[in-house]
This record gives C-alpha cells, structure tokens and sequence, in this order.
C-alpha cells in the first residue's frame, strides 16, 4: 500500500459545521434523497459499477468531498492515476491544503497468494492505528479481487467478516467494484448472502443509455432502510456531476454522458463544406470514426454514405457501434452523391437517423442539436448480416418474365417484412402506339432487386426499398425516355397488401393469356447474387424529377373495371405486337 499525500497540520485550519461534516460523508449524487445518499458509521456499502465515467464522478467526486474531513481513500489505480483522477474531479492534492490535515490518500496493492479479504482488513487495520482518525471513512476503488466471487461459502465469510471489522472499529467502508458476476450481466441481487451483513447495497447500472441508481437496500446515518429504489440519473452540464432525477415527471436536465456535446464526424461527410463547427472533432474516414466512437457513451457520430461506399461496411458499422456503446450514442449517416433507399435498414441496425444529401451545413447543426438527448429506443440485431440479406433481395435486376417476376417480388415483400422495409409496384399503362418490348428496352435499372417485366398492355415495375413518396423521382432515373411518351397513366402501390393484390390479379391474367417472354431480345442485365456479407449495391445518384403521370391509388382498384371508370381503355385480350422497324 503507497501513501498518496499527507499533508502538514494547519491549526488555523477552520472547523467544519456538522451541516458540511454530514455533506462530506454522503455520497455525491446532487439530488439524490439523504436516505440514499449517507454513510453510517459502522457499515460497509457496496457499490458495483462497471469502469465509466459515472462510476468515476460517483467516487472521485464523493472521494474530493470527504477529503475535506478526517478520510481514508484507497484504489488499486497507481498513486499517478489517483492523484491525476482527484485533480480531473476538482482537487490537486499536490496543492499546499488541498485536503484535511488527517486524510489519506493511498495505492493499494493485493498479494496474490493469501485471502484477499484477510489482507484489505490487515491494511485497513494498519491504518487505523496508524494514521487514520477513529470512526472515519474508508473509500476504496477497484478491490473486486478481494473477494471469492466463484466460491460462495468463502465469498459468505468475507463479506461477514469485513461488515464484522467495522462493526468493531466504528469505521465505515465504502466498496466500489465491479465482481464477475455483475460484470457478465447476472446483476448484484444473487450477492444477497455476501451482503447480508452491509449497510447498503447499490448499482450503478446503464439501462439503455440512461445511467440509474438501483438500490437493493440503504441504511442511512439516522437508522433509516430504505429498499429497491431506482432513480435516473444526469450528468450536471458543468462539472460533470452526477444529478439525481428524483421527480421522473419533470424534464431531465442534464447530459446523459460527460461526452453528449462530441461530436465526430468522417472527413467525407463534411467534404464540400465551407466551414465545420471548431467543436467537432473530424476523422480522416468511417473506419476512424468507429475506432474512436468505441468507448463513447452519448457522443454523436457522423458516417459518410457515398457512391463508392459499400452498404455492407456501412451496415456492420452502425451495428457495432449500437452494440458497443448502448442507446444513448447518437449515429447518423450522411447522404453524399447517391440517396440512401436501404434507411430503414439502417435504423434497424441502429442508426438513428439519415442526413439527405441535399441538407446544408446549417441544417446539419440542427440536426446534431436535435439528437441530443435521445435514447435509442428500438431493438437491436445481434448480427448485421441477417438483417442486410431481409433487405438486399435476390440480386436479379431488370427484365424477367412475367410469371418470374410476381414469384421475385412476392420473396421480396415477404422477406423484408420483419424490418418494416418499404417496396412500390407500378403498373404503367402503355401509350396504344408503344409496344411492351420497347418499354422494357428503355427501362434501365442498376439497383439489386428493381425488376421490370410486360403483360397486356402495361409495364410492371417493382423497386425494391423504395418508399412510395420517392417512387416517381426513382422511376424517372430508370427509363431513358420521358414517360410521357411511353405510357400515359400508372398505378402505385406502396404496401404490402396493395402490392400482393395487384400481384394477384397480374398472376390470373397471365395464366389466362401468358405474355411474351422478351429475355432473348435483351442485353443480359441480370447481376449474379451476391453474399449479404460482400454486398457493393450503390444507390443511383440523383437526379431530377421527370414530368409525373396520371397517378392512381393501386389500393383503390379493387377490379380493371375502376381502371376503366377512370377513361382508361381495358386491357387488351393480346399481347401487343412488336413494333415494325423503320
């Protein structure tokens, strides 16, 4: 055990008032309740936090409190660590007064060959003859590996036997620690025979994204128990505190992690701007971004979304950083030269949100500004690649026949069911002068899973992640003639039962009279599939939108005879010939 500091005597040193004696000995959450706050004398208190920044506001901060009075402060960090983690929490003990004359700042340091427990007692023994003051403190950091947490009995007798020490001396311990079983999520409530004895027993736990203080039981410096409390907490915007949010019907102010206000961003994501915020920190790229978003708790990271980037990558990297670093980090991604048709996979991955290509630097701030706060509230896939393969169909693209086509899109709309994927089918009728072969030639399609087939006089389309409002945008970037002249009305639907109902009657009209198949006079554009783990599908860059068509709801056709209420003529009882060269 190395002594940190210990300061000369100062007899002009002035008294504290039992007001502040009774603040420096309760634990350092403002706000939270005295019943939940005090230490007693005479007990021990276990506090099991895993290494974060709230566990390390919890201690230092209640660590620089008392060490204004008579305290014992012990961590198994180096005597440099310690001294470095008082002065980020507000106090330099290498500073003539910083702390009480008769406080102790100490490293601790465990022999690996005897009890652990029997040797944390030996010490504090030692230093309650020694040095400390009777009836104080003793808070200590970090000593997990004190204790037998795989053989019960032995973890039974040691937490009796330390509760035991200070009962007898008067002197109480705060412990916070973070044993195995807590660590592999099985929770602090199966260690209710080792802490039968304490006088509390609390966890700093993360509950998606949200810090709480979940307490098990609580004997305050009055006698009072109080049991299984759970209270949000905050971290004061100021000095990184932690607020106690007691009143959950009040707004929570605070910030969700010291880091809520970082902001770091891809260099390609803020390429084309003039200027970027001095706060933001911005990396060379997305693999930057994720390596430094990792240990991030509420940060805000920007991910850069361009034709050369690859969905898959893109994919893996918002699921990572959801699974590693919880639901209060903020993902976004942003939209360079292409617009993204895949965003709920996105979200279902664990992004929060889609920046369009289109939005300014100022807008962008606004964006950032929004997202603070929130909490990530959706569940989250364990692996990325189920998810990408609901939603990257079979990789077949453009023409296919007619009885293919409703089978393809039937799998698609079925399989991107579970992640709320939105498709659109068109039915574009046909100008009476234009023949479905030429139709098809001037539908060109470039996205895995958008197909194209012809049947009576109409020319199906079916895109694939398209929500229904950016179908006619999408549409005018497949054909390379202005639709006008190809077709003079269109049906749209884009959910799934008006998808399944038209694909129905598009199945009974085809077995009645099976329409040509065009595959022979086309240019092969079919891509082979593709493993949803290697996927390298680009969404088109965007470009303008073409003159619309006659829109109607495919929802409301319920038979052909709404199409011809309409002035639409009905279908043909042929397939339309092809058109004569010259």
């Amino acid at each position: 055990m190395t002594k940190v500091s210990q300061p000369a005597f100062d007899p002009t040193r002035p008294r504290l008032s039992p007001a502040m004696l009774r603040l420096n000995q309760s634990l350092a959450i403002d706000g939270l309740p005295p019943s939940l706050a005090a230490l007693a004398t005479g007990y021990v208190y276990a506090v099991y936090a895993s290494r974060s920044a709230a566990r390390d506001a919890l201690f230092w901060k209640t660590a620089v409190n008392a060490l204004l009075i008579p305290v014992n402060v012990l961590s198994t960090r180096s005597a440099e660590d310690i001294a470095l983690a008082l002065k980020q929490h507000g106090m330099d003990i290498d500073h003539p007064s910083a702390l009480h004359p008769r406080s102790n700042v100490c490293s601790l340091r465990m022999p690996a060959n005897r009890d652990g427990c029997e040797v944390l007692i030996e010490a504090l023994q030692a230093m309650s003859d020694q040095c400390a003051t009777p009836a104080t403190q003793f808070l200590i950091e970090g000593a997990a590996a004190c204790f037998a947490w795989q053989d019960r009995p032995t973890l039974i007798r040691q937490g009796a036997a330390l509760a035991g020490w200070c009962a007898q001396t008067r002197h109480s311990v705060l412990l916070v620690m973070l044993p195995p079983l807590v660590r592999e999520g099985g929770g602090f409530l199966p260690l209710t025979d080792f802490q039968i004895r304490f006088g509390g027993a609390a966890q700093l736990q993360q509950v998606q994204g949200e810090y709480r203080w979940e307490v098990a039981f609580w004997h305050d410096n009055r006698g009072v128990l109080t049991a299984s409390e759970s209270i949000p907490l905050r971290f004061s915007p100021t000095d990184h505190r932690l607020v106690a949010v007691v009143d959950e019907t009040k707004e929570r102010i605070g910030l969700l992690a010291p880091d809520e206000n970082v902001v770091m961003v891809s260099r390609d994501a803020v390429l084309h701007e003039r200027s970027v915020p001095r706060q933001w920190k911005v990396l060379p790229d997305n693999d930057a971004v994720v390596v430094a978003a990792t240990h991030a708790v509420a940060a805000t990271v920007i991910l850069h979304y361009g034709i050369k980037e690859n969905l898959a990558t893109l994919a893996k990297h918002v699921n990572f950083l959801r699974r590693e670093c919880g639901k209060a980090l903020k993902i976004l991604v942003r939209e360079d030269n292409v617009n993204i048709r895949y965003e709920l996979v996105l979200t279902s991955l664990g992004a929060n949100g889609i920046i369009p290509r289109s939005t300014s630097s100022a807008q962008m701030e606004v964006m950032v500004e929004g997202a603070q706060g929130q909490l990530f509230s959706r569940p989250v896939p364990d692996d990325y690649r189920a998810v990408l393969s609901a939603a990257i169909a079979d990789s077949t693209t453009g023409y296919v026949p007619a009885h293919r086509f409703v089978e393809l899109v039937r799998e698609a709309v079925e399989r991107s069911r579970p992640i709320r994927l939105p498709n659109v089918l068109l039915q574009l009728l046909l100008e009476p002068d234009v023949a479905g072969i030429d139709a098809v030639k001037a539908c060109r399609m470039r996205r895995a899973g958008d197909l194209c087939t012809a049947s009576g006089d109409s020319l199906y389309v079916f895109l694939f992640a398209c929500h229904v409002d950016d179908a006619g945008e999408a549409i005018g970037r497949v054909f390379e003639q202005p639709l006008a002249e190809l077709f003079r009305g269109e049906l749209r639907g884009g959910d799934r039962d008006s998808i399944l109902s038209e694909l129905d009657t598009l199945e009974k009209d085809i077995a009645e009279l099976p329409p040509p198949d065009y595959s022979s006079l086309l240019v092969p554009t079919v891509a082979s599939a593709t493993a949803a783990g290697d996927v390298t599908t680009n969404d088109e860059p965007a470009a303008p939108a073409p003159a619309g068509l006659p829109l109607w709801s495919m929802a409301d056709m319920a038979s052909r005879e709404s199409v011809s209420a309409v002035n639409v003529s009905p279908p043909r009882l042929a397939a339309l010939p092809l058109k004569l060269p010259g």
